[in-house]
């Protein structure tokens, strides 16, 4: 059966941007179960001109948690970014593959889930079997 292992995100975190507010947009993103089940890591950048960046990488490695949460980014998607996402942003593999969702931050901390590539979240689900099947599994479960 064809399922999420884990989640990774990573969202950089710029000298005018705060910290809490970025982070309050992952947690918005992920939702108030998950948030409580993550690990993170901070890491202090250095952009080109010498202005600090926070690098924040977070996982969540509960695979019901990471299942959970894909799904609730699924359903905040249109029918059409759910479709990009599963046709241009997913990497098939013999025994699995992963799905990579790049969310717009601004957007998420105000509460909406919408694809950006610009200063996104960026999430990287790992998932194990084989990923068509669990686009099926997730689609019916969105239609319930």
């Amino acid at each position: 059966m064809p399922r999420v292992e884990k989640l990774s995100i990573q969202v950089l975190c710029y000298a005018t941007e705060d910290v809490k507010k970025v982070l309050k947009a992952v947690e918005n993103v992920l939702g108030p179960d998950a948030a409580r089940k993550m690990s993170m890591t901070t890491e202090r950048l250095e952009g080109y001109y010498g202005d600090p960046i926070t690098l924040i990488r977070i996982f969540l490695l509960d695979r019901e948690a990471s299942e959970k949460t894909l799904i609730r980014i699924l359903e905040n998607l249109s029918d059409a970014e759910r479709e990009e996402l599963w046709s241009d942003r997913s990497k098939k593999g013999k025994h699995g593959g992963k799905l990579f969702i790049r969310l717009d931050k601004q957007e998420a901390y105000l509460g909406r889930i919408r694809l950006s590539d610009k200063d996104p979240i960026r999430i990287v689900a790992e998932i194990r079997g084989n990923v068509d099947l669990l686009k099926k599994k997730i689609s019916e479960k969105l239609k319930a």
